[in-house]
């Protein structure tokens, strides 16, 4: 059992509702008082739209996994009384009034020191954050049949635009440290209709990010009509090419920084996390799809003693296919040298299809991880199509 740390409560609570009334833009908490309770390393907070409700979105980072919870604000208060409670020391917070370091003393004090608003946001963009990171009426969400020529989201394509508006929210913390002067290399792989690439492309760019998009699917009709609508927006640093994932390759010299595969069926996501390691890629998204490769496997294998009930049922099977390939896909890249998250998408309520692995690369290679993913596939007797590709490197 814990035991909460000496705090001004009452103090804590005024000052969180204060601030999401006073144009919050973002916060960061971070570091620990003396016999702090609390496992977090870091807690990231902002403001995001779910529909027609507006809610506090919590990043919360314990060193190895992040989990991402939604809130409305009278729960989000309660939720920083807790944080400061269990030992978290500081708080980085920005509003459009003002900057605002907050420090929790010894003693359970709060401590406030404030500053001029940060320069590089304005009232306008804060709003403009607050409601959705991209508008409604964004051009080329017309052209991708998401919004009207009055610039309205389409009923039947408010799920697809709560997606788009997650994704770019993901993309944001994952690209947060780069330098906008610097080129930022894209590759989606599989990219499929293009919208999430769209996405990616179009709020980099508004975000001062120097960035080149390329978008990899089989289909060559479909790459050659988002050519077209790329060319009618006027985008000169993005194209489609028709190609596999497994055997595209970029121009020498241009090798993704970020490597994107959303939905790409089957062990197509497995390509496509190999070839992020082998072009030494900095960041990789991938939401996982169709894993049928280790589902038919698991038929056919050693069950291991305990777990004959988990195959019994074809639908719970089916999920154990699904949480064994991610499971393996995160220890995988966890062992080469990536920190790595496996975090909720979209709500489940939208799409079926919401686990995305977000990766990181470190370059501090994780022996246990490599262990945990050797030893699980033999206790299972199975051969995961990534350890598959990467057997040179994983032996090594």
């Amino acid at each position: 059992m814990t035991t909460d740390l000496p705090i001004d409560t009452d103090e804590v609570r005024f000052l969180a509702t204060t601030v999401f009334q006073d144009g919050f833009i973002d916060a960061t908490i971070r570091g620990h008082r003396p016999a702090a309770t609390t496992s977090l390393e870091r807690v990231r907070m902002r403001p995001v739209s779910i529909g027609d409700a507006d809610i506090i979105q919590f990043e919360e980072f314990d060193g190895a996994n992040t989990r991402v919870i939604n809130l409305d604000t009278e729960a989000a208060t309660e939720r920083i009384v807790h944080l400061f409670a269990s030992g978290m020391r500081t708080a980085f917070i920005r509003t459009t009034t003002g900057d605002l370091q907050v420090t929790i003393s010894r003693r359970g004090k709060v401590q406030q020191v404030r500053h001029a608003p940060s320069r590089e946001l304005s009232t306008t963009q804060h709003d403009r954050q607050k409601q959705h990171l991209i508008a409604e009426s964004s051009p080329f969400l017309r052209h991708v049949g998401i919004s009207t020529e009055n610039g309205t989201v389409r009923p039947n394509a408010r799920d697809k635009f709560r997606q788009v508006q997650q994704f770019v929210g993901i993309l944001d913390h994952l690209v947060a440290d780069h330098d906008r002067a610097t080129p930022l290399q894209i590759v989606d792989l599989g990219c499929g209709s293009g919208v999430l690439t769209l996405a990616a492309h179009h709020h980099l760019k508004a975000s001062g990010v120097n960035v080149h998009t390329i978008g990899v699917d089989l289909k060559g009709e479909l790459m050659a009509r988002l050519n077209n609508t790329v060319e009618q927006l006027g985008w000169s640093t993005i194209e489609f090419v028709t190609g596999a994932i497994s055997q595209w390759q970029p121009k020498l010299g241009a090798e993704p920084n970020l490597v994107i595969a959303l939905h790409a069926c089957d062990t197509a996501t497995d390509d496509a996390i190999a070839q992020a390691i082998a072009w030494k890629s900095t960041h990789l998204l991938v939401a996982p799809c169709c894993q049928h490769d280790l589902q038919r496997q698991i038929d056919r294998s050693h069950i291991p003693p305990g777990f004959e009930s988990l195959v019994r049922h074809g639908i719970v099977r089916e999920r154990l296919g699904d949480l064994l390939t991610d499971t393996f896909r995160a220890d995988v890249l966890a062992a080469l040298g990536w920190r790595t998250d496996v975090i909720e998408f979209v709500d489940n309520q939208h799409t079926a299809k919401n686990v995305m692995i977000r990766a990181s690369q470190t370059g501090g290679p994780d022996g246990s991880a490599r262990t945990r993913a050797l030893q699980l596939a033999a206790e299972w007797s199975i051969q995961p199509a990534l350890i598959h590709l990467l057997a040179d490197r994983l032996t090594t």
